[in-house]
């Protein structure tokens, strides 16, 4: 199952995400946000998992003018 929603594409979703894979990781959308959209409704918050360190999360962020 594929899921979809205007949420996925907001331009800072996708700016951590390619940040993140253009960095060398996988990222991940997960929690309520997954669970919100499969039941229809609204989310409100993005988790996001990945195989980078806490470490790396934050150099990779701070290398792009982002708090993390």
């Amino acid at each position: 199952m594929k899921v979809t929603g205007a949420w996925i594409e907001a331009a800072h979703v996708q700016q951590v995400l390619a940040l993140l894979e253009e960095g060398g990781h996988q990222a991940l959308l997960v929690g309520g946000c997954v669970r919100n959209a499969l039941l229809g409704q609204a989310v409100s918050d993005i988790d996001i998992s990945t195989d980078a360190t806490p470490e790396r999360v934050m150099a990779l962020a701070g290398a792009a003018g982002l708090r993390a």
